[in-house]
């Protein structure tokens, strides 16, 4: 006969996949649409006669709507918003794209990206959101999966807009770039919605597992609505330590996404080759996605960002002695793999570090912060490659980088010891059997520096 449990275990789990189809699907075609316009740059740069500078003012306005979308917008996918925020963030990109097609000036570009990076964040908040929450214990594998569709629309927009440009107009791909990306309003309407199943064990997780959030974050009844903003997570060292950890592996995206198509051509790259760089730089990332999410499962969030960081930093200093466009191909082949790592792990690590019912925020927070760290990039990229070329950009990516995984790491020992140390006076306080046991449960390993989710 099976048992109660038996059953609630495979209602989460036709709901977790019946949900990743549909996030899988979206992602792609979200993601898609807001990378096609990249191997249209140097051709819009022509065609409209904007600066090298002014493409870096473009990729930083698409991370800074992101961010803004991630802030303002994502704590409502904690309070039952989930479905619309996908679709308003799917019809917002398709707007974005037609903006962009009719773009005549340097600012029109800027406007479009914009649009595109509020839409895209928007988008994100919501499906993390639902894929933490369908079943906290593998939120590390589910986020793998969004990691790894994310960056499948990473390789297939900016692939079809670099075939299409040999024989049409940048508008004329950016126009059916929209129509494509409209369809996923489909999968967002039939999947993006909880079940009752999962909420259970929502709430459940919340209540076990509020690792190192201290103060409202933690102790706040899961089952009450969550705060309209995410900013009482910074009382936990531990949210500000994985803040740090995502960021740094943000600064090379916003570094140079928007400059990577100059670089490209400035070394003899084809538009079709520079097209076909980004598909290879997604394919390991897929593929190595859902095994990094098991990892981080099983071994702790910063355990696998760190692992990743080993591989990531090394290859974004390496890019700038490299003269020969293959090379530079055949090196972001690699480097896929250690970002795959890298942002799986941080991502699971906030997800470890946080109750489920405040995945929204949390992982909104952490994706506004990174995208902070882009958007910085991004705006200083274009002038630092004009001024100082293809060394100072990434050699000076590289360090920036190192300074602020260094000073992540440095935080959450810190907060480790913290905890070890309050533990006996705690214990001896409370008396209490199983208030001792949930603070076990919370505690960081030695050789995982975030807790997993799941033995």
């Amino acid at each position: 006969m099976r048992t109660r449990e038996g059953v609630q275990r495979d209602a989460v789990d036709r709901n977790r996949r019946r949900l990743t189809i549909g996030v899988v699907t979206a992602t792609v075609l979200m993601s898609s649409g807001a990378m096609v316009i990249f191997p249209l740059l140097p051709s819009l740069q022509t065609q409209l006669g904007i600066s090298t500078a002014d493409i870096g003012f473009v990729a930083a306005a698409g991370f800074a709507a992101s961010l803004a979308a991630e802030l303002i917008v994502a704590p409502y996918a904690d309070r039952g918003r989930a479905r619309t925020m996908g679709v308003v963030g799917v019809l917002l990109m398709a707007a974005a794209l037609i903006g962009s097609a009719l773009a005549t000036d340097a600012w029109h570009l800027v406007a479009g990206r914009a649009l595109g990076g509020f839409g895209f964040g928007v988008f994100m908040a919501a499906a993390s959101a639902l894929l933490v929450r369908a079943d906290p214990a593998r939120a590390g594998e589910s986020l793998g999966r969004l990691g790894a569709a994310e960056l499948a629309g990473v390789s297939l927009g900016p692939l079809a807009a670099g075939l299409a440009i040999a024989f049409t107009t940048p508008g004329t791909i950016l126009a059916w770039s929209a129509a494509v990306v409209l369809l996923g309003v489909i999968p967002v309407a039939l999947a993006f919605r909880e079940r009752a199943a999962a909420t259970d064990q929502t709430t459940d997780a919340a209540a076990a597992g509020a690792t190192g959030v201290h103060g409202a974050a933690a102790s706040a009844d899961p089952v009450a609505r969550p705060p309209r903003v995410s900013f009482d997570l910074l009382r936990s060292p531990l949210v500000v330590g994985v803040l740090l950890l995502y960021g740094a592996v943000m600064v090379p995206t916003g570094a140079y996404d928007g400059i990577w198509p100059r670089f490209m051509a400035d070394i003899g790259a084809s538009e079709w080759l520079t097209a076909l760089s980004y598909t290879l730089f997604a394919v390991p990332f897929a593929l190595v996605a859902g095994w990094a999410g098991r990892l981080a499962d099983r071994r702790g969030g910063v355990s696998a960002f760190v692992r990743g960081a080993v591989v990531l930093v090394p290859i974004v200093a390496l890019y700038g002695v490299i003269g020969n466009p293959w090379v530079a191909t055949g090196v972001g082949f690699v480097e896929s793999t250690g970002q795959a790592l890298a942002f799986i792990g941080a991502a699971a690590a906030m997800a470890q570090a946080v109750p489920a019912a405040r995945a929204g925020a949390s992982q909104g927070l952490m994706r506004a912060f990174g995208l902070l760290t882009a958007t910085i990039a991004a705006a200083l990229s274009g002038v630092v490659y004009e001024i100082g070329g293809p060394l100072a950009l990434f050699g000076g990516t590289a360090i920036v980088v190192v300074l602020m995984i260094t000073g992540g790491l440095l935080v959450l020992r810190a907060a480790r010891t913290r905890t070890a140390l309050m533990e006996p006076a705690r214990s001896r306080a409370t008396g209490s059997p199983a208030e001792v046991e949930v603070d076990a449960h919370a505690e960081f390993s030695d050789e995982r520096a975030c807790a997993p989710s799941r033995a």
